[in-house]
């Protein structure tokens, strides 16, 4: 087992329990930082004046956005997401940049309608906008999320690890030896 393997399983145990998904070892409260500024875009061709918090809203890294937090286990998320393994973590940079693009695109398009009193563009641009960027939390949340099981195999590497007693044969269960062969 190399030492990327060695600290990911660390990092499984560590965050059970915690608001970290144990298989992805990613958070979901980095996706507050997406939702406070959705909520005002979604409002912004109704209540323009709300054009001055859109346009303080600045990306923030997942490291940046959990630095600034008041998440309780902030410095866990941070440490984690160094060993998120990249099946997971590739995927929800590649949806993190997609929701700062489509984001930095509508603030600025917003803000020239604003400026010009386009009213109806703004109207139109958070009609575009909208559904795109739920789809996109959506998104980052599943992968997040994920409920790719492995858990069976976690158990068979934790079996034949060298310092386990290969002796308490309870550590796999019948259903994780029928999952080899289906």
């Amino acid at each position: 087992m190399n030492s990327q393997d060695t600290q990911y399983k660390k990092y499984q145990k560590l965050v059970a329990g915690k608001n970290i998904n144990p298989q992805t070892l990613l958070a979901t409260d980095y996706l507050n930082h997406f939702n406070e500024i959705h909520m005002l875009i979604d409002m912004i061709a109704e209540m323009p004046d709300c054009l001055e918090d859109v346009l303080n809203w600045r990306i923030l890294s997942y490291q940046e956005h959990f630095r600034q937090s008041v998440f309780l286990d902030k410095e866990l998320a941070i440490e984690a997401y160094n060993f998120s393994p990249d099946r997971y973590k590739m995927p929800f940079e590649k949806c993190v940049n997609n929701m700062n693009k489509l984001l930095t695109d509508t603030i600025s398009q917003a803000e020239s309608a604003i400026i010009s009193d386009d009213i109806d563009a703004v109207h139109i641009l958070v009609e575009n906008y909208s559904p795109r960027m739920e789809k996109l939390i959506e998104k980052c949340s599943g992968i997040i999320n994920s409920k790719e099981i492995t858990s069976q195999q976690n158990v068979i590497d934790d079996y034949f690890e060298d310092d386990h007693d290969n002796s308490d044969t309870s550590a796999i269960d019948q259903n994780a030896v029928d999952d080899l062969f289906d």
